[in-house]
């Protein structure tokens, strides 16, 4: 789920990945927002394998942050737990990250989407979806 996924193409984002892994030796990490009922489940972490088989790659998984007036929900422990286990068995080196400061809305996304409520009138989406498959 990226906002500009209208304007790259996945591949070409891959294809610039593996130039730059071979100009530099250094792994590329990509980080995973986890999306309850969205992209969170073992289908998508399958999909997710497929495309890090590709390319060297670390997988940060991030558990979405609730913010008010978004349809997204975060996803269940156990759930993100599953889409570990299906990375980590396809062979990618994935770490779950740990959400700080969502209790007083200041985690990633949170205090920046409740900044824009405030300066402006109208909202703008901030996902679009993009699908995994056709890639490498």
């Amino acid at each position: 789920m990226i906002p500009w996924a209208d304007h790259f193409a996945l591949p070409d984002i891959l294809d610039a990945c593996r130039y730059y892994f071979e100009q530099t030796g250094r792994e590329i990490t990509f980080e995973y927002i986890l999306l309850s009922g969205v992209n969170d489940q073992p289908r998508h972490a399958r999909e997710l394998v497929r495309v890090c088989k590709t390319i060297r790659a670390n997988v940060n998984l991030i558990r979405y942050n609730e913010v008010a007036a978004l349809p997204y929900s975060r996803p269940k422990s156990d759930d993100v737990l599953k889409f570990q286990e299906i990375l980590r068995e396809g062979g990618v080196n994935v770490h779950v990250r740990k959400s700080r400061g969502r209790d007083i809305d200041a985690a990633c996304g949170q205090l920046r989407r409740r900044e824009q409520k405030e300066s402006q009138s109208t909202s703008l989406p901030i996902l679009t979806s993009v699908s995994l498959d056709g890639v490498r």
